[in-house]
């Protein structure tokens, strides 16, 4: 069976900018640290940060202490603007005017694939860091604060 999946680059990006932001707001951290925090492979998470500094999502610094920070503060940055950072925009299906157009028109599954992808797009969009931060952050202290934000954005 075939499953539907975020791709590892997807998945490292959002957990390297979830990582950057549970810390200090300006925190420079190391790549190698926010590997092991993570639990990512440093290697291929380092190719995966330099896609979120050409993207404006995150601020490198070189240097005796350098690393990476966010490059805006947390809760302007949402899981959308990493996702397409790292992946281009969400495209769940190839016509009107994606990869392949339907020809002559609209094939038959087209609402359904455009409808779909406008909920992910739109949740995506809708959930930043700050967000994801505090979620973490209310759960370690008991409170339900993931259902407190799903409903209350």
């Amino acid at each position: 069976m075939t499953i539907m999946r975020l791709s590892t680059q997807a998945d490292y990006a959002v957990r390297a900018v979830y990582e950057l932001a549970l810390r200090e707001p300006g925190a420079v951290v190391q790549t190698r640290d926010i590997a092991a925090a993570q639990g990512l492979p440093e290697g291929y998470l380092a190719k995966v940060i330099q896609s979120l500094v050409r993207a404006g999502v995150l601020h490198s610094s070189r240097g005796a202490g350098g690393g990476v920070s966010l490059a805006r503060p947390r809760a302007e940055v949402s899981v959308r603007d990493v996702f397409e950072a790292v992946d281009g925009p969400l495209e769940l299906h190839r016509c009107d005017g994606h990869t392949q157009p339907c020809e002559p028109g609209p094939c038959g599954t087209h609402s359904f694939w455009q409808r779909i992808e406008d909920v992910l797009t739109t949740e995506l969009e809708r959930m930043d860091f700050e967000a994801l931060a505090t979620c973490r952050h209310g759960a370690e202290a008991g409170d339900s604060a993931v259902a407190t934000t799903s409903a209350g954005r």
